[in-house]
């Protein structure tokens, strides 16, 4: 059993809009979630995989979920700056009159 992996390694390399605020976020990432049994029992192994892979599904999930809310609050900001002119647009559609 000695060629079977003690750990899960993730890495990620994000592209966010260059405007997204990112205090606190790192757009490139390593991480690594040790396997934390021994290898000489095959069932505390993949317990112990288990463990390791649900530990870097919350991790990643955390951390894109931020990258995620940090994009949308920039399309926001985005969006609160433009003027929005539905006024103008109904009254195209209607034929022009109010």
């Amino acid at each position: 059993m000695s060629n079977m992996s003690r750990g899960i390694t993730v890495t990620y390399n994000l592209n966010p809009p260059a405007e997204t605020p990112s205090q606190g976020l790192s757009a490139s990432q390593t991480l690594h979630f040790p396997v934390q049994t021994p290898e000489d029992d095959v069932k505390k192994y993949y317990d112990g995989l288990r463990k390791a892979i649900a530990q870097a599904k919350d991790v990643m999930g955390t951390d894109l979920t931020a990258w995620r809310d940090a994009v949308g609050l920039r399309e926001q900001l985005k969006e609160a700056r433009v003027p929005k002119r539905l006024d103008e647009d109904e009254e195209e559609e209607d034929g022009g009159e109010p």
